[in-house]
């Protein structure tokens, strides 16, 4: 239970309380949006059973992840999330990106007798921002953020998921220390992006470990991960392996392959992150750039968000497209929203060698 995970006290909030902070012309603004998501994404969805909604599993080059049914004309806001037994899917999905209330959500589908259910509201959303962030390795705990209240647990019971509470560790959160992207190993320690007052900006990719049952204060990763340089999330969206040996995270850094590339660092035998390696430009030359790494409950895969323009900006100021073809192009997945890739995670060994003792 939450309460096993967190030392302070923390207060149930209940999906109608969140409801009733927002006038209705809002809430029913919200819904709106949502059952557009549901009308566009949810016709003639195909039957999909086995693994991974039974897509055929990528190699060394990232492939779309279930396009048209996960990867849609919607921006895919995160990776693809996945409980421990592969029965169960989250992702993020903007649902009515560049407008005006931004409506983001958690989506879900499961598997039932076999058969993977069409894709739904998460039941635990917060209106009108909820993102996932991932799930325990022991599949108790899933974690997510909300613009409007930052880190939230959800506790797995018999029933499904339970009501968010509030993540407050026992150490220095308070109202402007917010915390995202978090992701629990098997010894119970977290990973964030949470504040680093050694960075330009404030924040960066940090750790609370978990010692006799209290989460100590935030440490920095040190400035192989969190490279100093001061523009917007220069280092964040940090996913760790479940034993704690390795990281891939999302940098800004100079050398890289587009506006932002996934990189990873390995643990060194004196308990220091190694030089953060790029994954190279097979996987970071998919779209003008990537985020969100997300890994496969068995370790095989690695999903991550990208975005691709069908057309390109070349023959956009050549005015080599007709007007049916920009609205085509726009209705369609690679209209240049984020969208969520897979790839094999073969590369990880053979960075292996390459980032250790560095």
């Amino acid at each position: 239970m939450g309460g096993q995970l967190i030392s302070n006290a923390v207060m149930c909030l209940t999906m109608g309380d969140v409801i009733l902070r927002y006038s209705v012309y809002y809430f029913l603004l919200c819904i709106f949006f949502l059952l557009i998501m549901g009308c566009s994404n949810n016709n003639d969805l195909p039957v999909l059973k086995g693994e991974y909604l039974g897509q055929t599993p990528p190699g060394e080059i990232p492939e779309l992840f279930a396009p048209k049914i996960v990867s849609s004309e919607y921006w895919e806001h995160s990776g693809a999330v996945f409980t421990p037994d592969g029965k169960e899917l989250f992702w993020t999905r903007a649902i009515n990106e560049g407008r005006e209330p931004r409506v983001v959500v958690i989506v879900h589908m499961k598997q039932i007798n076999g058969v993977w259910t069409k894709p739904e509201l998460a039941p635990f959303n917060i209106f009108p921002y909820s993102h996932i962030n991932s799930i325990s390795p022991d599949g108790k705990n899933l974690f997510f953020f909300s613009e409007n209240g930052g880190a939230w647990i959800v506790d797995k019971t018999k029933n499904g998921w339970g009501i968010p509470h509030k993540l407050e560790l026992n150490n220095s959160d308070e109202e402007g220390r917010h915390i995202n992207e978090v992701h629990k190993t098997k010894n119970g320690n977290l990973y964030f992006y949470g504040p680093l007052e050694k960075m330009k900006s404030g924040r960066g990719i940090v750790c609370s470990k978990l010692v006799n049952g209290i989460y100590k204060e935030y440490e920095s990763l040190g400035s192989n991960i969190n490279f100093p340089f001061n523009i917007p999330y220069p280092n964040h969206s940090p996913i760790v392996d479940p034993e704690e040996n390795f990281i891939i995270f999302v940098s800004r850094r100079p050398g890289g392959y587009g506006d932002q590339d996934l990189y990873i660092s390995f643990r060194q035998p004196n308990d220091s992150w190694g030089t953060a390696i790029n994954l190279g430009e097979e996987i970071n030359t998919v779209g003008r750039g990537n985020s969100w790494p997300q890994l496969s409950p068995d370790g095989k895969f690695l999903f991550f968000t990208s975005y691709i323009n069908t057309y390109s900006e070349k023959e956009l100021k050549e005015n080599k497209y007709s007007y049916d073809e920009l609205i085509e192009f726009q209705k369609s997945i690679n209209n240049g929203w984020g969208n969520i890739y897979w790839v094999s995670t073969s590369f990880i060994d053979v960075l292996r060698y390459k980032g250790t003792n560095n």
